[in-house]
């Protein structure tokens, strides 16, 4: 096989056989070249691939920026008594941007609060034996109404407080509602004109059933402006000039007499 065969000179055979030899060495060196790139840049894509979840990986999380809808609930919790925590509503309307004025409170208003100043009993009256269906309702003959004041004298600007005193003077408990839309607390001027309720501009409708117990006093209070008023506190108030006053209550029709006091320049 190895000897040229045919009318053509050896040569010509020879040389046919050298380039076909270099043709197919040729092409093997092609075919693994091709495949030494190819498996070269899946390397390298493999190595870049690594490299870049492990940057991923090690890179330090970072918090997104802060929206607007985000940022309140991005703010650390209130603590007691701060500014904005359910203890400070005026620290609510500083973050809202609005303000909301100090809550109502008996030392400031002229609403109705019990009183639990120390004052006399009244004798206690011989027990009556309580029926089993327990204490029955207070009727007016059961029960006195006075009307107090913490002093005698004030002087205008000053702010007395006016007392409704109830108690029982029967002798077995009762109940009576005491809503404070029932009591009233009324300053009068010498002349019999009414100056001033303390149901006019305050003082809603509540349901206040209390056990009266003979002989102990229960009390309600209003720390008086010293300003007139009119029902629905409908009209302008004005400053009730100095001079002699009284001072009469009520719970329900029972009526109280007048105290009297009077107010300094």
């Amino acid at each position: 096989m190895w000897e040229p065969v045919g009318p053509l000179p050896a040569s010509v055979y020879w040389r046919r056989r050298w380039l076909a030899i270099a043709s197919v060495i040729t092409a093997v060196g092609l075919i693994a070249a091709t495949v030494a790139l190819l498996a070269a840049r899946t390397a390298t894509s493999d190595a870049t691939t690594r490299a870049s979840d492990l940057a991923v990986v090690s890179a330090p999380q970072q918090a997104p920026p802060p929206s607007a809808a985000g940022t309140a609930s991005s703010l650390p919790p209130s603590q007691p008594g701060a500014v904005g925590s359910a203890s400070d509503p005026v620290g609510l309307s500083a973050l809202s941007g609005q303000q909301v004025p100090p809550s109502s409170t008996p030392a400031t208003s002229e609403e109705l609060f019990p009183d639990d100043t120390p004052r006399q009993s009244v004798p206690v009256p011989p027990p009556v034996p309580v029926p089993l269906t327990g204490p029955v309702p207070c009727t007016n003959a059961m029960i006195t109404v006075g009307a107090e004041i913490d002093r005698p004298e004030h002087h205008v600007g000053e702010r007395p407080v006016l007392r409704l005193v109830v108690t029982n003077i029967s002798g077995q408990p009762c109940i009576r509602d005491l809503d404070s839309a029932r009591q009233e607390i009324v300053v009068w001027s010498p002349e019999g004109a009414r100056l001033w309720s303390s149901n006019d501009c305050v003082n809603a409708s509540s349901t206040d059933l209390r056990t009266l117990v003979p002989g102990q006093p229960v009390a309600f209070a209003v720390r008086w402006a010293g300003r007139t008023s009119t029902p629905g506190c409908a009209t302008v108030r004005t400053v009730v000039p100095p001079g002699p006053y009284r001072v009469r209550t009520r719970v329900d029709d029972d009526i109280s007499a007048a105290t009297p006091f009077v107010r300094l320049a």
